[in-house]
């Protein structure tokens, strides 16, 4: 049984809450951004640290560099969106950052069958269906400095 054509499909929509609005923002105007904390963590999204309890509003946005590794993925064979039914496989990662955080997107330009724990990838900005995404490219080079992902301390609250 084949999929019907999906070229008439439209993307799903990008729905996006109040947090991680300063986030597509960047990526929008293709850059990657992260929340810096004066501490020095970084996230993903508006949010109070978990490092140093700063409020949300004191963080600041600052350019990433979008390097990082894969932490998890799992390979996609089936469509959960019509949109994506001529688009298989694909694959859905954790990434962790090179400044701390995790992130989740697609790994590209390489065959889902190579992607494993530990690859090295770029955060790239390309368009889908009319909507500006990140994905992780494994198909940049990297030094030695992005072997690994970085050591994150774990967040510590006091009561």
């Amino acid at each position: 049984m084949t999929n019907p054509p999906t070229e008439n499909v439209p993307c799903p929509a990008r729905l996006v809450p109040v947090e991680d609005q300063p986030f597509w923002d960047a990526i929008d105007e293709n850059r990657f951004m992260l929340a810096h904390c004066r501490c020095g963590a970084y996230y993903a999204r508006l949010q109070a640290c978990l490092r140093c309890d700063a409020a949300a509003q004191s963080m600041s946005w600052v350019p990433a560099s979008g390097r990082g590794t894969v932490r998890t993925f799992v390979i996609f064979d089936k469509p959960y969106h019509p949109y994506f039914a001529d688009r298989l496989p694909y694959v859905v990662a954790v990434v962790t950052l090179r400044e701390g955080p995790e992130i989740l997107t697609n790994v590209v330009d390489t065959e889902v069958a190579t992607v494993e724990i530990g690859m090295p990838v770029k955060m790239v900005i390309r368009e889908r269906g009319g909507q500006k995404i990140h994905q992780a490219s494994a198909a940049v080079q990297f030094g030695e400095e992005t072997a690994s992902p970085p050591v994150r301390p774990s967040p510590s609250r006091s009561s």
